[in-house]
């Protein structure tokens, strides 16, 4: 297996892509709940999207673009939740992401697998700070009344990725080596939304944070817009997009490390309120 030591790391190595590109994220609102008591919002979903930015390692960089369509080719599993509980104005969410990418080189001495583990954990605290009634309510349909609400919420991501790396060879024992990476993300947003319709809604969301406190990123961002279509008093289906940037690298000249990336791309889901 012939292994290249040239200056440029080579960005289309189906391996090497898979391990920069090893960040998958997520994020739906819930539908506004009216309830005085406590009310819930379950939503599996997915976000199909591409990666695109700069990796930098030992102060050189390399451009990243990778597609939905190689994230998919080498996605082995994967699985996304998005939670929420509410009481009066306030609300807590929690968004779980897990995914494990695979890989394998095959060469004509030795064969190099990639696997990538990750994990994404989400935690939110939120205070619902205005809300606007557009019509009034009728009561024989109360799904009729039309509103407008604005929340504001803190919370923490924690970035967890686990690549393994196992080399074959002709003879012996395959070699494998698997090292972990691990951070958490403080964030400050908002998000605010309105009804459009009966059965429509509409959404937007952003928040910004890292601020290099201890080992979190540089600075983090992240916006998302999405519609949400009301089937009945309990199902919601779920469309929008989605970006979210995060730039990790410190350091100067030759001790530059890290990334910044922005990953973006549609998101699809269905809901449940009870």
């Amino acid at each position: 297996m012939h292994r290249r030591t040239t200056g440029k790391i080579k960005a289309n190595s189906r391996a090497l892509r898979i391990l920069l590109a090893a960040t998958i994220l997520i994020g739906l609102g819930a539908p506004s709940a009216r309830a005085a008591d406590w009310s819930f919002f379950v939503a599996p979903y997915g976000w199909l999207a591409s990666i695109k930015g700069t990796v930098v390692a030992n102060g050189r960089e390399t451009d990243l673009d990778v597609s939905f369509q190689d994230l998919l080719e080498n996605t082995s599993g994967a699985f996304q939740l998005y939670a929420e509980a509410r009481r009066n104005k306030f609300f807590m969410a929690f968004d779980w992401t897990w995914a494990i990418l695979k890989s394998e080189d095959e060469g004509d001495l030795a064969n190099l697998e990639v696997r990538v583990d990750q994990r994404l954990y989400d935690f939110r605290l939120g205070y619902e700070v205005h809300r606007r009634a557009l019509n009034e309510s009728e009561a024989d349909d109360p799904l009729a009344l039309r509103e407008r609400t604005t929340d504001i919420f803190i919370g923490a991501r924690y970035f967890k990725t686990e690549p393994r790396f196992t080399l074959s060879l002709p003879v012996g024992d395959p070699i494998t080596t698997v090292s972990t990476d691990d951070r958490w993300d403080p964030f400050i947003g908002f998000r605010t939304g309105r009804d459009l319709s009966k059965r429509w809604g509409f959404g937007v969301r952003g928040d910004i944070g890292g601020f290099g406190i201890g080992d979190a990123a540089q600075f983090t961002w992240q916006v998302s817009a999405s519609f949400a279509l009301r089937a009945s008093r309990r199902i919601y289906f779920l469309m929008g997009y989605r970006a979210l940037g995060f730039d990790t690298v410190t350091g100067d000249g030759d001790n530059r490390n890290g990334a910044d990336l922005v990953q973006h791309g549609p998101t699809i889901g269905g809901g449940f309120a009870f």
